[in-house]
């Protein structure tokens, strides 16, 4: 694995590990039903694409070289969804039995 395929899955795993707590507490606190929920936190991604794409209007305003083409972007967005759901399902860690402690 790359240096950018071990970033890529590092992050991965603390924005589901922080997206996952969040929505728990919001589902928790309002009572509304998961679908809901998932519902809006896709829609927060999407002002978020929204916010951070137009900081990418111009070139000055980021080094990074990202140009935004959104309708590329949210097709490759959505087909990142569509393929997590397809997926083979990774074990459930918060359903397994702790041995030992730290």
């Amino acid at each position: 694995m790359d240096g950018f395929e071990r970033r890529r899955e590092e992050a991965e795993a603390y924005l589901k590990l922080q997206i996952m707590k969040e929505m728990s507490e919001v589902m928790r606190r309002t009572g509304l039903p998961p679908m809901i929920v998932m519902r809006e936190a896709v829609r927060a991604i999407g002002f978020i694409y929204r916010e951070t794409a137009a900081a990418h209007q111009e070139p000055e305003f980021c080094p990074c070289g990202w140009r935004p083409q959104e309708a590329s972007d949210l097709d490759y967005l959505g087909q990142a969804l569509r393929d997590t759901h397809r997926g083979p399902r990774r074990p459930d860690l918060g359903k397994m039995s702790m041995l030992g402690t730290a």
